[in-house]
């Protein structure tokens, strides 16, 4: 499907068509720079950050950028990256990474890539042990954060592995204060592996290596595996180390990452619900030029000063000198708050439960994609007034055996199933039922519709939530899963129209802020 990394002139090709429709140039060959709504990321051919090329706002370096900010992981050190270690049979402590700065690439053998000029797929191998790891970058369903699907596979046939980490590590250097910024750590205390979570290490230091057999340390104490406001400014990041424990012989571990810019904290916070993340930093320039009152005078600390405002401007409370403030010190989020965020990882992989769902992403208006799906999981856009759902790819055996719609909780009502191949409408699903295709005499479908997705709740009731997780199981092995929204007028149901981008792929972030219940840290 992709072009192997040796395939320059392939590779440099496919990238080529899309940026100058852009009227872009490429990056070099073997990376990709994308641009969701007013993000932008440079993506390297191993799944790390952090390509020199000539993107929207011409020639420079995209990490995460922002149009009419900056980028705000390019600048100074180019630390970001990602690490998997697994632990073989024998006892051997295996990984492969991959980054700019922060330890370069090793471990790594063979690989893929392919980009669009919204997208970008990396595969590669471990060279030490049978493991693949896959990121794909693309659009979520929160507008300017691109989602990456992060996939870990363990290719051998006999041979379980223990132990499997995954470490991201990076550098925030915001604009217009790169190297002096804010940065702020949520729902890391609720998901730490003694919480039943997935965190094993979290802490402020983006230049901690990314080979996870490596210490990451920290760069101040106080930020180790805790939620933090505005700690800083200083020139720091975030660190993230997850334990997802065992992968049996062909088994696959899948979480999210996400990578974003709002204008605001607010639509940053925002975003993070909508999508549902367990974990998030993040990272806030200094605009209004706030430094550590290290040399404070004895009358400044006896009012618990903790910072000093360099434009003349006074020093800051706070509650009795911690090293990081109690009072959100860039509330607004001025120019602009970047974040980096992770779904998955709160002990539960998804797709397990209709609560934690696969999310798509978001390619188009009105359709929502799942490269690579794995069966017997809850898949789960915003809802329409219907959807056709699309098994795609070449094996024969491809074939629906299982819908279940989500249980009464969510606040749906009866659905009707449509199956063309098998005579329309075949049966009306209450809700939390499953419909089995094969006992229906239904063989060989890979496309029907789910109609009459309307709520029963008021969108301002208590319990009204936008999301509508859908199990699915099937046969053979698909290379995508298509779900297709529909809108009902006048009885017809109809495709969107490209018009309705801001209902159907974006602007139901409106209501989906009750999409999922998190505790969010307001920063």
């Amino acid at each position: 499907m992709y072009p192997r990394f040796g395939a320059s002139l392939r590779t440099a090709a496919l990238a080529v068509v899309p940026l100058l429709a852009l009227g872009l140039a490429p990056p070099a060959s073997g990376s990709a720079i994308i641009q969701y709504g007013n993000t932008v990321l440079g993506v390297n051919n191993e799944g790390h950050l952090n390509v020199s090329g000539i993107g929207p706002e011409g020639p420079a370096g995209y990490g995460v950028w922002r149009i009419g900010v900056g980028d705000a992981t390019y600048p100074g050190c180019l630390c970001e990256g990602w690490g998997v270690a697994v632990t073989r049979a024998s006892g051997s402590r295996e990984a492969a990474w991959g980054s700019v700065a922060n330890g370069g690439i090793g471990g790594i053998s063979g690989g893929t890539f392919g980009s669009t000029a919204f997208s970008a797929t990396s595969e590669v191998g471990m060279s030490g042990a049978p493991v693949t790891i896959t990121h794909a970058y693309g659009p979520s369903l929160a507008m300017d954060v691109f989602q990456a699907q992060v996939t870990v596979t363990n290719t051998s046939a006999t041979e379980t592995l223990t132990d499997l980490v995954y470490r991201r590590a990076m550098d925030w250097d915001v604009p217009p204060t790169e190297f002096d910024e804010f940065v702020t750590h949520g729902g890391v205390e609720d998901n730490l592996e003694a919480n039943g979570g997935n965190v094993r290490f979290a802490s402020d230091n983006g230049f901690a290596l990314v080979d996870p057999r490596s210490g990451p340390t920290w760069i101040d104490p106080s930020t180790v595996n805790t939620d933090f406001i505005d700690n800083g400014p200083n020139d720091h990041g975030s660190v993230f180390d997850f334990a997802f424990g065992d992968l049996a012989p062909g088994e696959s571990r899948i979480f999210n990452i996400f990578y974003g810019s709002a204008p605001t904290q607010d639509s940053a916070l925002n975003a993070i619900n909508i999508l549902g993340a367990d974990v998030y930093s993040l990272g806030q320039s200094n605009v209004d030029g706030l430094d550590w009152c290290s040399n404070c005078s004895p009358d400044m600390l006896a009012t618990g000063g903790d910072f000093v405002d360099e434009t003349g401007g006074g020093f800051l409370p706070s509650s009795g000198g911690a090293p990081s403030p109690s009072v959100d010190v860039n509330p607004l989020g001025a120019p602009a708050t970047f974040l980096f965020a992770f779904g998955g990882v709160g002990g539960i992989e998804p797709g397990e439960t209709p609560d934690v769902p696969v999310l798509p992403f978001v390619p188009a208006p009105g359709q929502f994609e799942f490269p690579a799906p794995t069966p017997r999981r809850w898949f789960d856009p915003p809802f329409v007034d219907g959807f056709t759902y699309t098994l795609e790819g070449t094996d024969p055996t491809l074939a629906f055996t299982e819908v279940e719609v989500p249980p009464l909780s969510f606040g749906f009502g009866p659905l009707d199933l449509l199956v063309p191949s098998c005579g329309g409408v075949v049966a009306t699903l209450a809700p939390g039922t499953s419909f089995d295709f094969l006992a229906a005499g239904c063989t060989g479908v890979t496309t029907f519709s789910l109609l009459g997705i309307s709520p029963e709740l008021d969108a301002a009731a208590p319990g009204f939530s936008t999301a509508f997780p859908t199990f699915l199981d099937w046969t053979g092995t698909a290379t995508k899963l298509l779900m297709t929204g529909l809108t009902t007028t006048g009885g017809t149901v109809t495709v969107p129209e490209p018009g309705m981008v801001a209902l159907l792929g974006i602007g139901m972030a409106g209501l989906a802020l009750s999409r999922r219940r998190r505790r969010l840290l307001v920063a």
